[in-house]
């Protein structure tokens, strides 16, 4: 299988191998991936790849399986799943409408509005956000309201390439709020360029949705067959409580 995957995916690849004794009639494989730079979840330079990549590769562990990862743009790497060149990618919402499959979560994505301390967002229901010009990324989905409100034109909006982008245009005053998970925004304030304006910022308090984030795999017999053996590992352990203690910093 990995020979099938492109080559920049193969140069990026990376194995985890957990060291534990395999029971007996289990043949060890390795679950090959595509996920995304979206720190603190997922990224290239991550201690261990990142908290969901931890948390995928305690799964597999219980059954003496392993991952391999090839990290992408996001759009790639959703692609490289819908063209069959791998069984699956994460982190992703959860989606009830997708034909691809959905594992429990391996993670918790609470998403907030992040804004400048001189201009808090005053909202009570969603549609009250369409009076400010909202942040966002290409290609990334926010929630089912907002994206229905950004393509049906009633809700102004500005794209960016990335979170910091979308960061340092918000304390500029190019746009009034930004729409993202707050683990990311926090972890994000330790970027150099964002450090010099995180305080002029602030997380608003009402949370726009609280999310689980989910490995999605092919509609396939090979993608019902990780799909089940993730689910079978995410059983045996807490995935809230392993995210907390990964998210908390070793004083």
């Amino acid at each position: 299988m990995m020979d099938a995957l492109p080559k920049k995916i193969r140069t990026l690849c990376v194995c985890f191998m957990v060291a534990m004794c395999i029971p007996a009639g289990i043949n060890a494989d390795t679950l090959e991936l595509s996920t995304i730079e979206w720190p603190p979840f997922t990224g290239s330079t991550l201690p261990q790849h990142g908290i969901n990549s931890q948390v995928i590769t305690q799964a597999l562990s219980y059954q003496g399986h392993t991952l391999a990862i090839g990290v992408l743009p996001w759009n790639r790497a959703s692609r490289t799943v819908k063209t069959g060149q791998v069984v699956g990618y994460y982190p992703t919402y959860y989606n009830p409408s997708s034909e691809l499959l959905f594992s429990d979560p391996i993670g918790a994505s609470p998403i907030v509005l992040i804004e400048r301390k001189s201009n808090p967002i005053i909202w009570d229901k969603v549609s009250d956000l369409n009076q400010y010009e909202l942040g966002v990324l290409k290609g990334y989905i926010n929630t089912v309201e907002i994206d229905e409100m950004i393509a049906n034109g009633s809700q102004k909006f500005e794209t960016g390439i990335d979170e910091k982008q979308n960061i340092l245009k918000l304390a500029a005053g190019r746009i009034d709020t930004i729409i993202m998970d707050v683990n990311v925004f926090e972890y994000l304030k330790s970027d150099p360029q964002i450090a010099k304006v995180a305080p002029l910022l602030q997380v608003n308090p009402k949370i726009v949705q609280d999310k689980t984030l989910h490995v999605t795999f092919n509609n396939t017999q090979e993608g019902k067959k990780w799909c089940d053996i993730v689910n079978q590992g995410l059983a045996q352990f807490d995935v809230q409580a392993m995210q907390n203690d990964l998210l908390t910093p070793v004083e």
